[in-house]
């Protein structure tokens, strides 16, 4: 019997074959020239002799390939501009480089790490200057301000595949190649006030010294705020709007601000004076916010809700003894205005707890990697 046509072929092979050229096409913009990462030599001039984050650039081209082309230079342009790398450029030809890059080191040490096998390139062949050209590129690369990437990520976080999903903060962190920490903190700014935002981005601007001064505003009347991307997220994005609006107001200090903001929306307010006169919140510690009061008050710094773990002083240390009272049914109930308790508090603050986001985010802000790694460890024991 005849064997028919197509029998012998391997379809799911073919299937597997197509689907990774589509994949391979679609990680490479449409229109530009091609190569092999190993048909690109980096430039002995690169001025970049340490190249960061190279991990996480490649798990980004991986999953989104390369959009933006590698500036590369013929070899014979290059070692006339440099004739002093003649030998090791012409060593890397005889082995398969047709180009020397000029723009993209650490593009092209992802792509490698990646096994990708095409890049986009741009070809230049008058460069007056390779090294004032890498210069002008590094300085003129002027990247989104803090406010602007917590928009460009939470549209991200918003928009849905094919299917309706919609990325985590773990992911699209994984995607874009960044820390969770650096996503959850950029969209934790969208909830200050428009002043707040502002002062994130003086402070940005001063840092990247693309601003003049910090003496003041623009019109001398008072200093200018400024605020790091960091408190501004942990701290004062966890205020709730009309305290946020105090304290752009001086009427919040800085300290303030920050015991206020780890009590629960609904529990914070703007510390009260006492009679007395005293800039001193309802817990009276001199300069702290109103936060529930605990039942035993003692002089020490109170917490919010929670309180840490106490215990009485030792009397033979030479505390102040307990005076009893004599309680309605004759008993001796001691008084709590007389008693000596020593807080014992954790130096890192209190966790306020309202859902698990806010608690993983809370613990990120509290501890360091390595202890963020002990912990992964431990759960998933």
């Amino acid at each position: 019997m005849p064997q028919k046509p197509g029998l012998t072929r391997d379809l799911a092979a073919e299937r597997a074959a197509r689907k990774a050229a589509s994949q391979q096409a679609r990680l490479v913009p449409q229109g530009l020239p091609t190569v092999h990462p190993n048909q690109l030599m980096p430039s002995p001039e690169n001025g970049r002799k340490q190249l960061l984050k190279v991990d996480e650039l490649a798990e980004t081209l991986r999953s989104d390939g390369m959009n933006t082309a590698m500036t590369v230079i013929p070899p014979d342009v290059y070692v006339t501009i440099y004739p002093q790398h003649k030998e090791a450029v012409e060593a890397r030809v005889a082995e398969g480089a047709l180009f020397v890059v000029h723009h993209g080191h650490r593009r092209l040490a992802a792509a490698l790490k990646a096994e990708l096998t095409e890049v986009p390139i741009l070809v230049r062949r008058d460069v007056p200057s390779l090294r004032i050209a890498a210069i002008q590129e590094n300085l003129q690369r002027m990247g989104l301000n803090p406010i602007e990437e917590a928009a460009e990520f939470q549209g991200a976080l918003d928009e849905k595949d094919d299917d309706g999903k919609q990325l985590s903060q773990r992911e699209l962190a994984k995607r874009v190649g960044c820390s969770q920490t650096y996503v959850s903190h950029r969209v934790a700014l969208l909830r200050l006030a428009p002043a707040l935002q502002q002062a994130v981005v003086d402070h940005w601007l001063k840092e990247q010294q693309l601003l003049d001064t910090d003496d003041g505003a623009a019109d001398g009347s008072h200093p200018r705020l400024m605020l790091p991307v960091r408190d501004a997220a942990t701290v004062y994005a966890r205020l709730r709007p009309d305290l946020q609006e105090a304290f752009i107001r001086g009427e919040l200090s800085e300290d303030q601000a920050h015991t206020v903001s780890k009590a629960p929306a609904a529990e914070q307010s703007i510390p009260i004076p006492e009679s007395g006169g005293d800039a001193t919140s309802q817990t009276g510690a001199p300069g702290q916010a109103s936060l529930p009061v605990p039942r035993a008050s003692g002089s020490g710094r109170t917490a919010p809700s929670r309180q840490p773990a106490v215990r009485p002083a030792n009397s033979g240390t030479g505390a102040v003894k307990t005076a009893a009272a004599p309680g309605s049914n004759g008993t001796t109930v001691p008084a709590s205005s007389t008693t000596t308790v020593t807080p014992v508090e954790d130096p890192r603050g209190v966790i306020v707890v309202r859902d698990v986001e806010q608690l993983a985010l809370a613990i990120i802000d509290l501890l360091d990697t390595q202890e963020i790694e002990d912990l992964k460890a431990h759960l998933s024991s």
